[in-house]
């Protein structure tokens, strides 16, 4: 049967429901997979169909025009679709999945309080899910104190294809590509030569959401120093940053007055403590595959949360002031995690000395 997946958002939605794409191969030996992804996960998906876990995909945000969208219609209709699942539950992929003219289209459907009319109103109307939805999963953003603490948001899209694909209730478990093992191998190499796999070794990501939050030179250093106290036992720190330099990053590279190492690509240490190491412009691979030879992650919230997830790497996810009730639904798939409010989070050693 041929199935198309709506997952047009982040590198993070795509892994935390990979397990339904485990779910379809498992129920259908001949699946048809097409996925819709986004600028964001395009890499990550490229990584799933290169190991055939999908057979096609598309990146909607190319297709941005109305004549665009009459293509991206017209391809997906001669697919003839069996199952669509919208993951992504926005207006667009809706259109889209009726034009495609399914015979069962399953959805998530979040619903929320109406602030004109102070209702519980759903994503999409009533008689809407009532008549040409198939089946759906209804996620409660309405009371985060009614949420049940038990449930991890991949469990929300693991019902929605038992519920579709008729299978019985199973262990979340995100999917694992094969390139992973790949990815491995090519950073422990790195790893190897530069020596760093001899002692304990911590991923600090630094992207542009510390920026966001508006964290200073200051409070970095501060944790920095915290993670290399000087001693001979004290762990190597690996400090990475997002898709861009951001002007944290740029601060924090000046302090520790970072050198590039000889024939190593955006390999940097710094001139202030050897034990420090930053690696610049990453892509997805190079990502994965740090996260697969680190013994701990500090990361504010995000896509490595995830990729840690399936890595069994211990994390810290950090997450934003106030939101604690929000972001435990998304928090890691592994038990050798903490999550912990970025107010919250200046001992750093706290959890080395829980995890290492």
């Amino acid at each position: 049967m041929n199935y198309l997946i709506f997952r047009n958002d982040g590198i993070g939605d795509l892994i935390v429901s990979s397990d339904g794409i485990k779910k379809i191969h498992k129920s259908d030996e001949d699946a048809h997979i097409t996925l819709i992804c986004s600028d964001r996960n395009i890499e990550y998906a490229k990584i799933l169909k290169k190991d055939g876990y999908i057979d096609q995909l598309y990146n909607l945000d190319r297709y941005k025009t109305y004549r665009d969208n009459i293509t991206i219609i017209s391809i997906l209709r001669k697919l003839k679709l069996n199952h669509v699942f919208i993951l992504k539950s926005d207006w667009k992929n809706l259109i889209i999945s009726l034009l495609c003219k399914s015979i069962n289209i399953h959805a998530i459907i979040p619903n929320k309080i109406s602030r004109i009319t102070s209702r519980i109103v759903y994503k999409y109307p009533l008689f809407i899910i009532k008549r040409l939805l198939k089946s759906i999963e209804i996620i409660n953003t309405i009371d985060l104190n009614a949420h049940d603490n038990k449930t991890r948001m991949g469990t929300h899209y693991n019902k929605l294809f038992n519920k579709a694909l008729n299978l019985k209730n199973s262990k979340l478990e995100y999917l694992k590509p094969y390139s992973f093992r790949h990815f491995e191998i090519k950073i422990k190499k790195i790893f190897t030569s530069l020596k760093i796999n001899k002692k304990k070794v911590i991923l600090f990501h630094l992207d542009e959401k510390w920026d966001d939050i508006n964290s200073s030179k200051d409070f970095i250093i501060d944790l920095f120093e915290k993670i290399i106290i000087k001693k001979k036992k004290s762990p190597i720190l690996i400090v990475t940053n997002g898709k861009y330099s951001t002007s944290l990053n740029k601060k924090v590279w000046n302090y520790y007055k970072i050198n590039k190492l000889n024939n190593k690509k955006n390999i940097y240490i710094s001139g202030k403590n050897e034990k420090i190491f930053f690696i610049k412009n990453l892509s997805i691979s190079e990502i994965i595959g740090i996260v697969s030879n680190v013994d701990l992650i500090f990361h504010m919230h995000g896509s490595i949360t995830h990729i840690a997830s399936i890595q069994k790497t211990p994390i810290v996810d950090i997450i934003r002031n106030n939101s604690f009730k929000y972001f435990y639904k998304w928090r890691p798939n592994l038990k050798e995690f903490s999550q912990v409010e970025i107010r919250n989070f200046s001992n750093p050693n706290k959890y080395i000395q829980k995890y290492l």
